[in-house]
């Protein structure tokens, strides 16, 4: 299959996973990635039905694409010339073809469950299909994939679970991703193993609830912990099946993995945020698991117990925090992150403000918070949409200014220290006029840092260590401390990159 294909990524990790399959898919088809959409023979916009704006976002981006199409010249299959353009992910699983209507340039549209058929589905729209819908959820009770990789990489997403049964008054999500079906951990430790062996050195392992992993699997191997306990609430794997801190355990302790430095994991959900997994969090000399970065994204979506209860989210904030209080004991370099929603139905200013003296309690590193937005076909839908969108943006805005000022405080603790970096590529602003490129990574407690280096040496994919000089709410800046033996190691950088960020 000849061409090149471009795909543009709205949404979560899980989105951004879904779009490295594609493109590593597309790729063993024979494709090769474009520069842009203007190059491309296939577009793909893989989008996000999470909220409101990210679904205008992706329909907003397919817009852009109509001027492609040439409405008035058709090909051999009597189909207008230009490239082939597909809307995938939650927005295409959700959609189901009913854009057709507003874009009828669109050829078709995939859900989340018929990505490994997206060659396929690309080759019938070559031979003449038109408008095809690809939604199809695969109803097996077992979940079986390997993980693909596109290019050469030190970080990699591995997916160990879909689907979601928790379904929060608010979220699209188990109607988008399905029901929670688990991998079986012996078949995600060969994946990782076949990943590290290619060099990669950190693994997200991504799920929509991770904690929930394993439930439905036999524990056939008599793998410890066999049981959870959580103060939170117990919604996960039962005695006798296979669990999250299982799998943590497994991957640390198996010889394939010696190379693999750094474990992350998303998305949790507090209901099955157990014991056990806390202890994962502990010195390895105390029992916990020396690959697993010190962070921890863990939603509350309020700080107001009442809309907690509105939000079927079924956790309390006196046990989010107790649980909170005991990781922190055990890890107390833990960076913390989470997601709130603001403007929920019936939310007052003092459920408001309960948030607000969450944030204070908790001291999070950062938030992801969002005002809210129905979505079609939930159960939050049916009730009354009663805060303004005015008031929604004004909620928000202090909330996200507010949480900057507590992160300024926690990221200014860290000037003076030298913390390890995972060096991801160049950094986004650049210096005026510069000779050497500024870099840019994330810490084992997921903190953004921005540093020179001192060497014209292509350090993407390098671990680095880095004297932190100065912090921001938002990121912590300083200088590489990089001796000559490892400058030597490491190939010089590509000078047309440097020509590419100054233009």
């Amino acid at each position: 299959m000849q061409g090149k294909f471009f795909i543009k990524t709205f949404g979560c990790q899980m989105n951004v996973a879904d779009t490295e399959r594609m493109s590593a898919l597309l790729s063993d088809a024979g494709m090769d990635l474009a520069s842009g959409a203007e190059d491309a023979d296939l577009i793909l916009i893989n989008g996000c039905s999470v909220r409101e704006k990210a679904v205008h976002k992706a329909v907003s981006e397919l817009g852009r694409y109509q001027e492609f199409k040439d409405e008035d010249s058709l090909d051999v299959n009597f189909l207008p010339k230009g490239p082939i353009i597909g809307l995938g992910g939650c927005v295409g699983q959700l959609d189901k073809g009913e854009i057709f209507t507003r874009a009828p340039y669109l050829d078709f549209v995939f859900g989340t469950d018929v990505i490994d058929e997206l060659p396929e589905i690309v080759e019938s729209v070559r031979r003449g299909a038109r408008h095809s819908v690809h939604v199809e959820f695969d109803r097996s009770k077992k979940y079986s994939t390997e993980t693909k990789v596109f290019g050469t990489k030190a970080q990699a997403y591995v997916n160990i679970m879909k689907g979601c049964d928790k379904y929060c008054t608010y979220c699209i999500v188990p109607y988008t991703r399905g029901k929670e079906k688990s991998r079986l951990i012996d078949e995600v430790l060969d994946d990782c193993a076949k990943l590290v062996a290619k060099g990669v050195r950190e693994i997200t392992l991504l799920g929509q609830n991770v904690n929930s992993f394993g439930k439905g699997n036999s524990n056939l191997a008599k793998r410890a912990p066999l049981s959870l306990h959580n103060v939170i609430g117990k919604v996960g794997p039962n005695e006798g099946e296979e669990n999250f801190p299982q799998l943590l355990r497994a991957m640390d302790a198996d010889p394939r993995l010696t190379n693999l430095k750094r474990i992350r994991f998303t998305s949790s959900h507090p209901l099955d945020f157990s014991d056990e997994l806390v202890d994962c969090y502990a010195p390895p000399e105390h029992g916990g698991v020396a690959k697993l970065c010190k962070h921890l994204h863990l939603p509350v979506q309020s700080g107001s117990n009442r809309i907690l209860q509105k939000m079927g989210r079924h956790h309390k904030i006196e046990d989010y925090i107790s649980q909170m209080d005991r990781l922190k004991a055990l890890s107390p370099e833990i960076g913390l992150s989470t997601d709130m929603i603001v403007g929920f139905p019936t939310e007052t200013e003092e459920d408001f403000q309960e948030s607000i003296r969450l944030l204070d309690r908790i001291q999070f590193d950062s938030i992801y918070a969002f005002a809210y937005s129905p979505r079609p076909g939930t159960r939050a839908e049916k009730l009354p949409d009663d805060v303004s969108i005015e008031e929604k943006n004004r909620r928000l805005n202090f909330l996200l200014e507010y949480e900057v000022s507590l992160a300024a405080k926690l990221y200014a603790q860290r000037v003076g220290k030298v913390m390890e970096v995972l060096v991801e590529g160049p950094a986004k602003n650049q210096p005026k006029n510069f000779t050497e490129l500024r870099w840019t990574g994330h810490t084992t407690c997921n903190r953004i840092v921005n540093f020179s280096a001192g060497t014209k040496r292509d350090l993407k994919g390098q671990f680095v260590d880095v004297l932190i000089e100065s912090a921001t709410g938002l990121s912590l800046s300083g200088t590489a401390q990089i001796d000559e033996d490892f400058a030597d190691r490491i190939p010089y950088s590509n000078p047309c990159s440097m020509g590419e960020l100054r233009t």
